[in-house]
């Protein structure tokens, strides 16, 4: 236990460990005081808030299997990412060291990104995958120098909008870039400890007109657009062997980028071609309409004994519009002429 949480402090987290202990049998890493205290800090110390929340994201993250990763490196990490699909490499960001002060940082060249070929040619889930895991492993490392060092710790964020122009900003990925945001901060509460943005375009206040509504108060306050001054600014918190070239460091490398993933085209080659799709024109699929801030519910009923061995899957796309989902576990005796299981009904075993 840190020896900086207050005697107040220490009787929350034991209450909010009490009512989360199912979850946390889960995933025990998520036990210990520290990360405890981060979600009561992130929602005000009111545990009844908390609760439901903190039991979701664990249940997403033992969903996921995260918690069987062993994250115990910036490599493994990136490896992990690398691996989520072709098209996704394609997602700009990186992991690429520690700060001053011990926090984990992330550089994210959005400048680079292409958002349009990543619609044409990955799975957005597989991008919300890639963000949790590279979250995950960072909250494992996180925690081990919690555990080490009895000190919280938490992520310095660079967004690098160098290359970024309006003929290139791709207001449906703007939106998928939205979600996604929200989501991380749904289960990863209190963890970023500065946001600095670089090299912002002459319409950077379209760009935070859109973004900054689904960010927490909290998240906005840690936000500071850095000058033409920036590189000195990194340095002030960044030590200069831990940056690239390109952000004014010695770090080594054979390009000025080092290993950080920096987007690019997709090549067209991967973009997705329903021609070559099985799914696409299979005589099995259905259509549903969902109108707008309403929900469908498709219940499945999985028969024969219990075989942790099966799989469940699915295929479906959007033709217009946006469409968030998740797959939930309906309460015992739950029958498969039930139409609807009301939300607050269910037990979450993944999400996006």
């Amino acid at each position: 236990m840190a020896s900086n949480i207050s005697d107040e402090d220490k009787e929350l987290i034991e209450e909010l460990r009490s009512k989360v202990s199912e979850e946390l049998e889960l995933v025990p890493a998520y036990s210990d005081d520290l990360s405890l205290l981060r979600w009561l800090v992130g929602w005000d110390r009111k545990v009844d808030a908390v609760v439901p929340k903190l039991s979701n994201a664990l249940k997403t993250i033992h969903a996921m299997g995260l918690d069987k990763k062993n994250f115990r490196s910036f490599e493994f990490i990136k490896n992990f990412c690398d691996n989520v699909s072709k098209p996704a490499c394609y997602m700009p960001g990186s992991l690429i060291g520690k700060d001053k002060e011990g926090n984990i940082i992330s550089l994210q060249a959005v400048g680079k990104i292409d958002g349009t070929g990543l619609l044409r040619s990955t799975m957005i889930s597989d991008l919300f995958v890639m963000r949790i895991a590279e979250s995950e492993g960072v909250m494992q490392l996180i925690r081990d120098a919690e555990q080490k060092n009895e000190e919280q710790y938490g992520t310095m964020v660079i967004i690098d909008l160098d290359g970024l122009s309006l003929e290139s900003l791709d207001w449906t990925a703007l939106k998928c870039v939205n979600a996604m945001l929200s989501k991380l901060q749904e289960i990863y509460p209190d963890v970023l400890r500065k946001l600095y943005v670089i090299r912002a375009p002459s319409f950077i206040q379209l760009i935070w007109a859109a973004v900054s509504p689904c960010l927490a108060k909290q998240t906005q306050q840690k936000v500071e657009f850095l000058g033409n001054d920036w590189r000195e600014k990194l340095k002030e918190t960044i030590d200069e062997s831990i940056l690239y070239e390109n952000w004014g460091g010695t770090k080594k490398s054979d390009t000025p980028y080092g290993d950080v993933r920096m987007g690019g085209k997709v090549p067209k080659e991967l973009w997705y071609d329903p021609a070559l799709d099985p799914y696409a024109s299979s005589s099995e699929l259905k259509k549903i309409s969902v109108p707008a801030r309403s929900a469908i519910f498709i219940p499945i009923e999985v028969e024969g004994e219990e075989n942790s061995k099966r799989t469940l899957k699915w295929w479906w796309k959007c033709d217009s519009g946006d469409v968030d989902f998740g797959v939930r576990l309906a309460p015992a005796g739950t029958q498969a002429k039930d139409k609807r299981v009301k939300p607050e009904e269910d037990e979450d075993t993944n999400c996006k």
